[in-house]
């Protein structure tokens, strides 16, 4: 006989059947429901009866699965397990939805992850070496400086006495190892290649706790005036120049013409400070007091804090010592210590950046919650009918809320994977397109603590973005979900509004953030330089010492330049012994003017040195206000000169006329007072930031310099470039010619931090104007399908169409126009912090907002306008049926 199900329970199943639910966790409830109905038939209960008995049970068996087992007893575990095996199969059947959140959740957790990589590799892990945080550098510094008002700026390199006294008398710091950057030419194993190169003494090694990879590093015995020179090669160079051979070790090499013996490799990935450097070789100072008279400051010291020391008792310590030495040699007069952390050292140029990039990154995941929480209200209300009926068969608030969790839950981890994917496509570009001393690191990479973050980061995502959706729509009215019929949701406007505004609060930020970021990169790009940057090629080369004496040397850059000079396209071309702007100049000196009061040399005014050859100011296009410039007549004469820049003779010179004036500066062993020729334009030094600094020119046969940088003023800078070198070759074929570029490339580079923050905050502004665009949309979008009806209404009476669109537009119109609002406010508070980013802008600059403004007013028409546009076209018969 078959069994007739109660009539309560065939209600329930049709309803389920005529609207066709593909919703698994309804056919599971449906399937208990037909098996408790069967049961009651069987045990001859009335329909009231089993209505009321498959609600007590149902509902008991909710309670079961709420204490964590189903119907037969099975752990909450793979009850999970099946909820996710049938939210999956739901996805996969609104893949629109679906790809929305997943796209959304990449962009926010990739961004946050790429950048989180880069923080964690160069300020959370630790340094490369033995107790890395015990490793600081040691500075002098001056209370008042010529060279800029930047604490930076300060520091100043180290006398070798001095550095001789913190040895001895230094009680929380250990090592005091000395290093200078060198650079050589390596000959003899193929091309000869340029080797960027530091010289360390005898300690630096032991400081640093490093051991090589093969053979040894420097010894006390090494480090000896007149010893024989050995080198210390890095794995790199070990690799491209000798195929990791073994036998490399021990083995005699030239650079700069000196033989130099191998006598150890260091294992891969070793560097101090800079990436480019692949070579070591012994300082070999004199170590005796006769330093304060014969030679001043040229040293870099790095040391050690002793086991136990915190950092904040050796600078105590080491500015004591930095007074009593001051009082003690007038050489010292004015001067102290600053100690700076090692990893300081390495990141104080992109710290701020980074800080600052991890928080646009922040706002940006923040944009991408409130949009995906958007998104799941939304599709909550489409299934509010569903969940209704649910709580009506007595499922539990609890397990509706696990049910809606897990599924924000899946969406985030998968976003997550796709973001990390993105992260390390990013990080990819980014090493790429930053310079390679900029990051001071080899590589950036996604490794097991980076993954560990972003599935923290995806679940937490889930959790913050599936709550509120999942707490309004399990506590929603149950009879009025099921009267609205899927045509009214009583509790998601006000709250997907309130989303929408911060939504685009946040984009405000962010696009301000990074407008004052560009807007920093067309000021320094458009920075007056002091000269003419345009159809320059500079290339730089070093004369070994060994070959070339002073007169070789002058003899050689002459030779040089006048064979360049005849290429064809060549307007003019020169030499110096820096890269205006970018390059710093030689050092810094004192210098004192005939006729006036000799101050003692701490107190005496300091100048910028520069040396040039004949032509440079003609061929960078420098203007010359007075007097002359140098000449080849100048390079023949016995007879020598100096020419200054303006802000030399404004700053010293200001009330006598300069070409009347003499002057001396302390920079080699015999300093007459020489007379000033010519004074030329200002040109910024270091950096496009940076103001001119009083500076005095010397020609290139007065101070003969070994290694310079030639500059080309040409209309074929390829073709020239090839060209130059062949003529350079042919003159002497052991030379090698270095960072071949145009001038325009090298400032470029100069920008390159400034540019990328501009790029990546960038990207991040705009992938939050989309999305909060996107949420606008969706809103709006939302809003017009809950209106169909009243839509249809207001046009079956004669509504206008325009007043129609314009009050969707509008609506969301005004929900811009208060998120922009918070989000000035707050960016005006916010981006104060920015200050040291910026150049020729403010953190406040008003266009910049405006600009902001604008641009998010047009993109929230357009966002707007394609729901009101569809709003316009309610057919209202159709609109009337749907009730």
């Amino acid at each position: 006989m078959a069994l007739r199900m109660p009539r309560f329970i065939r209600r329930v199943m049709a309803l389920f059947t005529w609207r066709r639910r593909d919703d698994d966790m309804a056919r599971e409830m449906a399937f208990h429901i037909d098996a408790l109905a069967r049961e009651s038939v069987r045990a001859g209960m009335s329909d009231d009866e089993a209505q009321r008995e498959a609600r007590r049970r149902f509902g008991s068996v909710l309670r079961q699965k709420e204490r964590g087992h189903d119907v037969k007893g099975v752990p909450l575990v793979e009850d999970i397990m099946r909820d996710i095996r049938h939210i999956a199969r739901g996805l996969r059947k609104s893949l629109g939805f679906t790809t929305a959140v997943v796209l959304t959740l990449m962009l926010g957790i990739g961004g946050n992850t790429a950048i989180f990589s880069v923080i964690d590799q160069l300020l959370l892990r630790p340094l490369p070496y033995p107790n890395g945080e015990q490793l600081v550098t040691v500075y002098e510094s001056f209370p008042r400086s010529t060279f800029g008002t930047s604490a930076r700026r300060m520091r100043n390199v180290v006398s070798p006495a001095n550095w001789l006294d913190w040895q001895r008398e230094s009680r929380t710091l250990r090592g005091f190892a000395v290093y200078r950057a060198f650079s050589g030419t390596l000959t003899g194993v193929g091309d000869p290649l340029q080797v960027n190169s530091q010289v360390v003494s005898a300690e630096f090694f032991p400081t640093l706790g490093v051991k090589p990879l093969l053979g040894r590093t420097l010894t006390p015995e090494d480090d000896r005036p007149k010893a024989p020179l050995v080198s210390v090669l890095s794995h790199r160079l070990w690799e491209s120049r000798f195929g990791s051979d073994p036998k490399a070790v021990g083995r005699i090499i030239r650079v700069n013409d000196v033989p130099v013996e191998i006598v150890g490799v260091m294992p891969p990935g070793f560097r101090f400070l800079y990436q480019d450097v692949d070579m070591w070789g012994a300082i070999q100072l004199d170590r005796n007091e006769a330093w304060r008279q014969t030679a001043g400051r040229f040293v870099n010291v790095v040391a050690r804090l002793k086991p136990g020391v915190a950092i904040g008792e050796a600078r105590t310590e080491m500015e004591a010592i930095g007074a009593r030495l001051a009082a003690t040699y007038e050489f010292n007069k004015n001067s102290s210590v600053t100690i700076v952390p090692l990893r300081e050292e390495l990141t104080g140029e992109v710290q701020t950046s980074l800080i600052v990039l991890y928080a646009a990154v922040g706002v940006l995941l923040s944009i991408a919650c409130f949009n995906v929480a958007n998104l799941l209200l939304a599709r909550s209300a489409s299934r509010r009918r569903e969940i209704a009926i649910r709580t009506a068969l007595g499922a539990g608030r609890l397990a509706i809320i696990r049910q809606l969790l897990v599924e924000s839950l899946l969406l985030a981890v998968v976003g997550g994977a796709l973001g990390v994917a993105l992260a390390r496509l990013s990080l990819d570009a980014l090493v790429a397109f930053a310079p390679a001393d900029l990051l001071r690191v080899p590589e950036l990479y996604v490794d097991r603590r980076v993954l560990m973050y972003a599935l923290g980061l995806s679940v937490m995502t889930g959790l913050v973005v599936g709550i509120v959706p999942a707490i309004l729509v399990a506590g929603q009215s149950m009879v009025a979900s099921i009267r609205a019929g899927g045509l009214t949701v009583t509790h998601s406007p006000r709250i997907r509004q309130a989303l929408v505004i911060c939504q685009v609060a946040m984009t405000v930020i962010l696009l301000c953030g990074a407008g004052l970021l560009v807007r920093t990169i067309i000021a320094l790009n458009g920075a007056n330089s002091g000269f003419d940057k345009q159809n320059v090629l500079t290339m730089e080369l070093v004369l070994p010492g060994a070959r070339y004496k002073a007169e070789q040397r002058t003899s050689f850059y002459a030779q040089t330049l006048a064979a360049i000079r005849a290429l064809p396209g060549v307007e003019s071309a020169a030499a110096a012994n820096s890269l205006a702007v970018v390059g710093p100049p030689r050092g810094g000196s004192w210098w004192h003017r005939l006729g006036t009061p000799e101050l003692p040399p701490p107190e005496r005014p300091v100048t910028l040195i520069r040396v040039v050859t004949p032509g440079y100011f003609r061929t960078l296009r420098i203007p010359v206000l007075r007097g002359r410039e140098f000449t080849d007549a100048d390079e023949a004469s016995p007879n020598q000169s100096f020419i200054v820049n303006e802000a030399f003779a404004r700053q010293f010179l200001k009330d006598i006329d300069p070409l009347a004036a003499s002057v001396k500066v302390w920079m080699q062993y015999t300093n007459p007072y020489l007379p000033i020729i010519g004074v030329v334009g200002d040109v910024s030094e270091g950096s496009v930031r940076d103001n001119a600094q009083p500076t005095v020119f010397y020609s290139h046969r007065q101070m003969p310099e070994f290694g310079m940088t030639l500059f080309v003023r040409t209309s074929q800078p390829g073709a020239t470039a090839a060209a130059s070198v062949a003529a350079i070759r042919r003159i002497d074929s052991n030379l090698a010619v270095t960072k071949i570029r145009t001038l325009e490339g090298a400032l470029a580079e100069s920008v390159a931090r400034e540019r990328l923050n501009a790029l990546v905050s960038g990207a991040f502004a705009l992938s939050g104007l989309i999305l909060a665009s996107l949420g606008l949309y969706g809103l709006l979008t939302f809003v017009v399908a809950e209106r169909t009806k009243e839509i249809g209404i207001r046009i079956a009476l004669g509504a206008p169409l325009g007043w129609l669109k314009g009050s969707v537009v509008g609506g969301g119109l005004r929900l811009v126009a208060i998120g922009a609002a918070i989000g000035v406010g707050a960016a005006w508070l916010v981006l104060r912090s920015m200050g040291t980013l910026l150049f020729g802008v403010t953190p406040g600059d008003v266009s910049t907002y405006a600009a902001v403004l604008g641009l998010l007013a047009a993109v929230a028409a357009l966002a707007s306008y394609v729901p009101a546009r569809r709003a316009a076209q309610v057919e209202p018969l159709v609109a009337l049926r749907q009730e």
